[in-house]
């Protein structure tokens, strides 16, 4: 009960963090909840520019919510029988980003799913754990 507790907290402290993050950005635009983000919201933040300051803010939302992803599932990939992802080490939550804008360009017909369920797939498609003979 207490891991399921642990993974309950941190998985909601993950997306408490990324829409503070998001929340700060003064763009104008009407706020919503990380979970609302679709996976062609997600795509076209985490595909700004660095050259202006709101492609910055973007791009560091983009890494947070990915981050944020890639945390979650780890802590529940730890508890299920066969984890379906095998991170590597060493990894920055900036190719992370980039792992997801490759795959998420690929599977264009997949872009109006959650942004969340299609950064998992994405690191699916990217660390497929190897079957051991």
């Amino acid at each position: 009960m207490k891991i399921v507790s642990y993974v309950s907290f941190s998985v909601f402290l993950s997306f408490v963090l990324v829409n503070i993050a998001f929340a700060e950005e003064n763009t104008g635009q009407e706020k919503y909840f990380p979970q609302q983000m679709s996976a062609k919201d997600l795509m076209t933040t985490c595909a700004a520019t660095y050259m202006t300051s709101l492609g910055r803010q973007r791009k560091k939302y983009c890494a947070g919510f990915i981050s944020g992803v890639e945390e979650s599932t780890r802590l529940l990939t730890g508890l299920t029988i066969e984890p379906k992802i095998c991170f590597p080490k060493g990894k920055t939550a900036s190719q992370y980003a980039d792992i997801y804008i490759s795959y998420a360009s690929r599977k264009t017909t997949q872009l109006s799913k959650p942004a969340a369920l299609v950064v998992i797939e994405s690191f699916q498609d990217a660390f497929p754990c190897q079957v051991a003979d």
